[in-house]
């Protein structure tokens, strides 16, 4: 594996070179340009990740709808410009404490678990014990999107593009009688799955995370779309692939107003000099040359940020989470507005725990239950 990485950094040095990387990571002192420039890295950024289709939602519908521990939970659906329905939960407190609540765009990871999307942060009844067995390793055994909505916020939890209701069938679910050798069969059939889709989706220009983002849009979308939701307080979070989707959504559309990022950051080139092998879900293509992960915070800057590191990680690593960290934080400064970036740091493997996220449930509603919240 060394061999292959060092040719693999052998053949970006030259790249580099030949072409330069970063164009787009901002200069700091350059204050009275920053509109201008993140104009720029915006307009490069849907460039290199989405597709050119209309962000919309159609024939959206409330499935069924149920209260459980006072809190509203609402199976709905809507139809995308291609492929099948996205179905997603949208919970609320039973009592509202007002018309308008604060709302939360929840984001679930990837874990090589893609059976489910939604149902790993959301409650369900009578739970698989594969998927109880996830949460647990991976949430602490916890519906994150759920306990969210119990603490006073409207919150959606969709599947998107290979997950959950938007997966791709290859696994003959009425051969096997066990739900849990079902998930398994499939999870495990995915990875084959998702490198023939982004082989596939490579011939026409199109990523497998820019349609997960584009998607996300769309969800955003439909989350202002509801009464009960107060459009100027609107929040993201997510952790593992749905940590990079929460980054790049604040960075996309301006309605987000606070984001939680939970352990999705490092800088690129770290994560190749450690032979880390993530899924197709983190790479945005030709990226390199134009930017880094920690220069898209300036798209969401100065409006509040809190990213949460772990420095066990396997596949962010902690030297690539330092430099995201004081890059983020320097862009932060630069604008003054180092209080709205909240990077913490934990002694943990990755994961997102009852720790991490109580801490993430306080940062959005102190910073969504700010009416100045920019």
């Amino acid at each position: 594996m060394n061999i292959v990485v060092d040719d693999i950094l052998n053949l970006l040095s030259y790249f580099e070179k030949r072409y330069g990387f970063h164009a787009l990571s901002w200069n700091l002192n350059k204050v009275s340009e920053l509109n201008v420039f993140k104009e720029k890295l915006r307009q490069k950024l849907l460039e290199l990740l989405l597709p050119n289709i209309p962000v919309e939602f159609r024939n959206a519908s409330i499935d069924s709808s149920v209260i459980y521990d006072d809190v509203v939970i609402e199976k709905i659906s809507y139809g995308l410009p291609y492929g099948g329905k996205s179905e997603g939960f949208f919970m609320y407190p039973r009592k509202r404490v007002s018309e308008k609540l604060p709302a939360v765009l929840a984001l679930h990871d990837h874990g090589g678990f893609k059976y489910f999307g939604k149902e790993k942060i959301a409650f369900v009844s009578n739970e698989p014990e594969i998927l109880r067995s996830y949460k647990k390793s991976f949430y602490g055994g916890r519906s994150w999107a759920f306990e969210l909505a119990k603490k006073g916020f409207a919150v959606l939890a969709i599947d998107v593009f290979l997950f959950g209701s938007r997966r791709i069938g290859v696994v003959d679910e009425t051969s096997i009688g066990d739900v849990n050798e079902v998930v398994k069969r499939y999870n495990e059939a995915s990875y084959r799955i998702e490198n023939f889709v982004a082989k596939a989706l490579s011939i026409i220009g199109v990523s497998i995370l820019g349609l997960i983002v584009y998607e996300d849009l769309v969800s955003l979308k439909y989350l202002l779309s509801r009464d009960e939701v107060d459009p100027n307080r609107i929040g993201s979070c997510g952790a593992s692939l749905g940590g990079l989707r929460s980054l790049l959504l604040a960075a996309l559309d301006n309605n987000v107003k606070c984001s939680v990022v939970a352990v999705a950051m490092s800088t690129i080139d770290e994560i190749i000099k450690r032979g880390i092998e993530h899924a197709w879900t983190l790479y945005v293509p030709s990226m390199l040359k134009y930017f880094d992960f920690p220069d898209l915070a300036l798209l969401h800057a100065p409006k509040p940020l809190m990213i949460q590191y772990c420095k066990q990680d396997a596949i962010f690593p902690y030297e690539g989470q330092l430099k995201a960290h004081n890059k983020i934080l320097s862009i932060y400064k630069s604008l003054g507005a180092e209080h709205n970036y909240h990077g913490v740091f934990y002694e943990k493997p990755h994961i997102f725990d009852v720790e991490m996220q109580e801490d993430a449930f306080s940062w959005l509603s102190k910073c969504l239950s700010r009416e100045d919240v920019q």
